[in-house]
């Protein structure tokens, strides 16, 4: 299992940026979830995303496992980073 750790940055999060997640999410073949806190969600189901809230400063952990594991796990961590 892949992990790769982020910080969010972006001062606000709606359905919209959850939706976004779910689209690069779905680029990749493996399993994809996101964690931070008591919280873990299925980076391919956006319910999931909306209901982790994420606060700007707080770190969170994008796990991956499958045939392309290392590059969903950090394309997905640097995309929700980078979100605006």
């Amino acid at each position: 299992m892949e992990r790769v750790r982020f910080v969010f940055k972006k001062s606000s999060y709606n359905a919209y940026d959850a939706q976004r997640i779910v689209f690069e999410a779905c680029k990749y073949k493996s399993e994809i979830s996101v964690e931070g806190g008591e919280k873990r969600a299925n980076a391919k189901s956006i319910i999931g995303l909306v209901s982790m809230k994420f606060v700007p400063g707080d770190e969170y952990t994008v796990c991956a496992e499958g045939a392309d594991g290392k590059a969903a796990a950090s394309g997905v961590a640097k995309f929700i980073a980078e979100l605006n």
